[in-house]
């Protein structure tokens, strides 16, 4: 093992192992409080630094969201596509001999009663296979755009909290637009997927119909991807007229240590 050599800070001399004393044994400099006023100073200044830049970040993150009636409704809205979860998104009715029933699927049933319930090896095996592959995908392809469109959704509040920080807003955007689209395109999916149920014939999925829960949630996702691009542009405009971090915190920092005045 490379043990380096020490120096005494004032006067340079090496000190030996056996210098156990607090004082340099040449200069006679007390080492431990070597400058400690200089030391104690640094650390001050690190430590309003990092106030300072807390500061920053806080006082941005509440304007963000509290910053104007626009913001509070942004965020109040974000939670609003939850709506759209409990109500119907497809209406449909199973005929087998002996038995009919008419079922109104909503996101929630659909989780509960189906994607948690279901043999996701046998729906694939389904999709493989000649008759009923084409429906199976399509259907498959409608449940995975509505699953991903909600992720998108819950994603947008986290997001608009972290990105409002640094008053940034293109990820919520880009969330709400995903979100507006494959919730769109699932809706067609089902479409698409009641006429290849229709064209096969057999009548074992019959009389289908897209509920109003699809139109909903795309308007609500398309009111969120406006408020966010409308926001986007206060974003904007606040950072032209605000300093950026650095020039936050030497402002700061240069009114801290301002001389106060006797009143």
């Amino acid at each position: 093992m490379i043990v380096m050599a020490v120096k005494c800070p004032e006067c340079g001399h090496t000190l030996k192992l056996w210098n156990i004393k607090a004082e340099c044994p040449k200069c006679g400099v007390n080492l431990p409080n070597y400058k400690w006023e200089d030391r104690l100073e640094k650390d001050a200044d690190t430590a309003e630094s990092a106030f300072a830049r807390l500061h920053y970040r806080t006082k941005n993150f509440k304007s963000a969201i509290l910053g104007s009636k626009l913001r509070i409704v942004r965020l109040v809205m974000t939670f609003s596509p939850l709506i759209a979860l409990v109500l119907p998104l497809y209406k449909f009715k199973i005929s087998l001999p002996f038995y009919e029933e008419n079922q109104t699927v909503s996101f929630l049933t659909f989780i509960m009663n189906y994607l948690l319930k279901s043999d996701i090896g046998s729906v694939i095996t389904i999709a493989g296979g000649d008759v009923l592959g084409k429906a199976a995908v399509l259907l498959i392809t409608a449940c995975v755009l509505m699953l991903f469109s909600v992720v998108c959704g819950v994603l947008n509040f986290f997001v608009l909290l972290i990105a409002g920080i640094n008053l940034k807003y293109v990820f919520n955007i880009v969330l709400n637009a995903l979100s507006t689209v494959a919730f769109g395109a699932a809706a067609i999916f089902f479409i698409m997927f009641s006429n290849e149920c229709a064209s096969l014939g057999g009548g074992i999925i019959t009389e289908t119909s897209i509920g109003f829960g699809f139109i909903v949630g795309c308007i609500l996702f398309a009111v969120n991807l406006a408020l966010n691009i409308i926001t986007g542009k206060s974003f904007k405009e606040q950072k032209k007229n605000q300093p950026d971090l650095d020039g936050f915190v030497e402002n700061e920092l240069r009114e801290l240590r301002k001389p106060k005045t006797a009143e």
